[in-house]
């Protein structure tokens, strides 16, 4: 069989996303190799064997995103506030300023696109949970690459394998890994962070608890009488560092006598030990 002494070498596209995100990635990625009928390098973290065992997974990064020719990056509220989301755009931020690569800025339906931050505010940002704004980006990734049918493209296939995020489990990678915070209590260790919340939260909880004897027992909406709290609701209305309550609530809830009744990767729910 002839070859030829030149291969014709596939474009390459990135798909950068949290690790609780794959389900979003994975949808993507298989649309894409569905529409360019594999004719495109799709570089997703999530797929097994993107990276080689034995392999130096950040060199492996860098190589893929030195070669991309485009970068979608999946916005969600896990991975908006973490670091490798910024470091694989910043990876690219040049090249795509000097047309060597376009980001894709490509945000889960709970993502508000007028306010993403800063640099993605200056691309032009698509919600996975339109229809059209998938089409937009097939169509732009068709004309960037010059090849690619329109006509395989179905919305649907994307969203209806991507699911609420609300119910998304987020993995402790993703829970560990440092974030970018700039609140009120940055450089506050875990003891300081604790005393916060005690006096933010389950203090005046505990004044109500046990105001005008038993008056205030039945009340359902004290942590004492079991009320339910979402960890990444009390981060937001305390300005604590994402992921703050998850960590560190049990050890308070103890100093009252409350142990965990229910408790889920996203909340929790405490009693009264006898």
């Amino acid at each position: 069989m002839p070859t030829t002494e030149h291969q014709i070498k596939k474009p390459t596209l990135f798909i950068s996303h949290a690790t609780s995100d794959g389900e979003f990635a994975n949808a993507v990625k298989q649309e894409v190799e569905k529409v360019f009928a594999n004719g495109i390098n799709v570089f997703c973290t999530s797929s097994p064997g993107a990276i080689a065992v034995g392999v130096d997974w950040l060199s492996d990064i860098e190589q893929k995103l030195g070669v991309a020719q485009a970068v979608i990056a999946i916005v969600t509220p896990v991975s908006i506030e973490r670091p490798w989301l910024w470091f694989e755009i910043g990876a690219t931020w040049s090249k795509g300023r000097s047309g060597d690569c376009r980001i894709y800025p490509l945000c889960a339906p709970e993502i508000e696109l007028s306010n993403l931050p800063s640099p993605l505010d200056r691309l032009q940002a698509l919600s996975m949970g339109k229809a059209a704004d998938l089409k937009l980006l097939f169509d732009a990734l068709i004309t960037q690459f010059g090849f690619g049918k329109i006509s395989s493209f179905r919305a649907a296939n994307i969203t209806s394998r991507i699911p609420k995020y609300k119910d998304v489990k987020v993995v402790e990678t993703d829970l560990n890994e440092k974030i970018f915070y700039s609140g009120r209590y940055r450089g506050y260790g875990d003891e300081e962070l604790r005393e916060v919340i005690d006096t933010r939260l389950f203090q005046p909880d505990e004044k109500n608890y046990n105001k005008f004897g038993t008056l205030y027992q039945d009340r359902e909406d004290l942590i004492h009488n079991g009320k339910l709290l979402h960890f990444r609701e009390i981060d937001r209305e305390l300005d604590l560092p994402p992921g703050t309550a998850k960590r560190l609530m049990n050890s308070i809830a103890q100093r009252y006598g409350l142990v965990a009744k229910v408790e889920m990767d996203n909340l929790v729910r405490y009693k009264k030990t006898k």
